[in-house]
Formats: C-alpha cells, sequence, structure tokens
C-alpha cells in the first residue's frame, strides 16, 4: 500500500508538469514563431514481487512514471499577412533565422517580426541583430525608402536613386531542431543534440523567406483544451488512488486495535 501511494504520486506530479505544459502553449498561441511543446511520460523501475504474491512468470510491478522530457512540435504555423516590411516568414521549411546577442553568442528563432536600430540595422524586438549568410550584421542606407526580398533571400534596399542589394538574409537548418535549447524571446540556442548549424538559401531544403508575412503559433486552442481536459482527469484517478490506499492503510492500523 505504501508502493501504491509513491506510485500514484509520482503520477499527480507527472500530470501536473503535463498541465503545466499544456498552460504554456495556451498562453501562446497567438506568439509569433511560438513551437507547441508536449510532455513525454515514461516508466520508472520495477520491483520483483516475491514468489508467494505472484506466478513464476509477472512478477515484476512498476513504480511510477516520470517525465522523460519536453518536446518541441517543429510544424508549421499559420501564415499572417501583415503588410510591414521587415517581418518574414520561413515557410516549407525547418529553417531559422540567425542573430546574434548582446554578449556575442548567436541565437536562432523562427519570429519574423523584425524591425530597424538606430542604426540602421535589422534587429528582433528585443533588439538583437539579425544577421545575413554570412553571419554579419544587416545595415540599410539611410536613403531607404522600402525594402524588398528575392527568392533566394536577397534584401534590396529601394532609394531615390533605386533599389540597391544590401545584404542576403541568413537562414541556417539543423539536422535535429528538436535538440536545440530553449532560449525565451522566441529563441533557440545550439545543443549537443541539435548538431551544428548549416547555412542555406532561402527556396531550398530549408525554406522558403516570405516578406510582409509572419509565422504564428503552432497550437491549437481546441486540441490544447482537450488535452487539458484529459490531462485533468487524469489527475483525479490518480488521487483517487491516493485516497484509496490510505483509507486502506487506516483499516490495516486499525486491526491492531
Amino acid at each position: 500500500m505504501l508502493d501504491a501511494l509513491y506510485t500514484a504520486a509520482s503520477g499527480m506530479l507527472a500530470q501536473q508538469i503535463g498541465l503545466d505544459v499544456i498552460a504554456n502553449n495556451l498562453a501562446n498561441v497567438n506568439t509569433v514563431g511560438y513551437k507547441g511543446q508536449r510532455a513525454a511520460f515514461e516508466d520508472l523501475l520495477y520491483n520483483n514481487i516475491s514468489s508467494n504474491q505472484g506466478a513464476t512468470q509477472g512478477q515484476q510491478m512498476g513504480l511510477g512514471v516520470a517525465i522523460s522530457g519536453i518536446q518541441a512540435q517543429f510544424d508549421e504555423g499559420s501564415a499572417q499577412v501583415t503588410g510591414v516590411a521587415t517581418d518574414f516568414m520561413i515557410t516549407q521549411g525547418t529553417g531559422f533565422f540567425a542573430v546574434q546577442k548582446p554578449d556575442g553568442t548567436t541565437a536562432y528563432t523562427r519570429a519574423g517580426n523584425f524591425g530597424y536600430d538606430g542604426a540602421g540595422q535589422l534587429v528582433t524586438q528585443q533588439g538583437d541583430l539579425v544577421l545575413d549568410h554570412n553571419g554579419r550584421p544587416i545595415k540599410f542606407p539611410k536613403t531607404m525608402k522600402d525594402l524588398d526580398i528575392d527568392k533566394l533571400g536577397n534584401l534590396f534596399a529601394i532609394t531615390p536613386t533605386g533599389r540597391v542589394k544590401v545584404a542576403q538574409l541568413g537562414l541556417v537548418q539543423f539536422v535535429n531542431p528538436a535538440g536545440l535549447t530553449l532560449n525565451g524571446q522566441n529563441q533557440y540556442l545550439q545543443s549537443a543534440d541539435s548538431g551544428n548549424p548549416t547555412q542555406v538559401v532561402s527556396g531550398g531544403v530549408g525554406g522558403t523567406i516570405v516578406q510582409r508575412t509572419l509565422e504564428m503559433a503552432n497550437v491549437k486552442a481546441v486540441d490544447e483544451m482537450v488535452n487539458m481536459i484529459t490531462t485533468q482527469r487524469a489527475y483525479e484517478s490518480v488521487s483517487k488512488v491516493v485516497q484509496a490506499s490510505d483509507e486502506m492503510l487506516g483499516t490495516a492500523n486499525g486491526l491492531r486495535r
């Protein structure tokens, strides 16, 4: 009965973490470039029961459940046309934009809602520098009136004197994007599991960059609501096991009186 208490408690903890993941998905349902997550479960160690409690076969009893990992789902989100020249979306591919953090490290993002800083450089909403195909910041001329991009990701500044190529927007791909480390601010960091980034060109295997459009979160609110109800019911069921085990322990203790 004590095993049942601890086993059920592990189930309640795992379902609570699962509910936390669902809550985070629902909270980010309108976040640009957000990738939904799911909790992956695994069973724990098994205990061999004595021969007088079971047959020769099937003598192993499970001792609960645990979270094996929180996995990001990299399905493409829905497209939202914004009409803003510095909004970009990667479609039909799993590529990422590369950005430079203030400390010099490189992060990767699917959120293409960029803008300009005071020096005319292309930056994220947090002020991180967006990098070109060669890993350098992208700076536009002060006389630029508009911005355009071609199928290969080449950025062109529309100036009073004509159309001038500025840079080629950087795009990278990972062998295992699910292995990237979540860094907040819609950004990911390279890890040993993700592998090294590979430079790719728009229109290829990494996807195509579309201007004046944003990729919204790939979270479906209806699916998450169903998952929430399922998780809640599982939590309630396991909590009843805790209650039943407590009642059985109380009965066993009462036998000594």
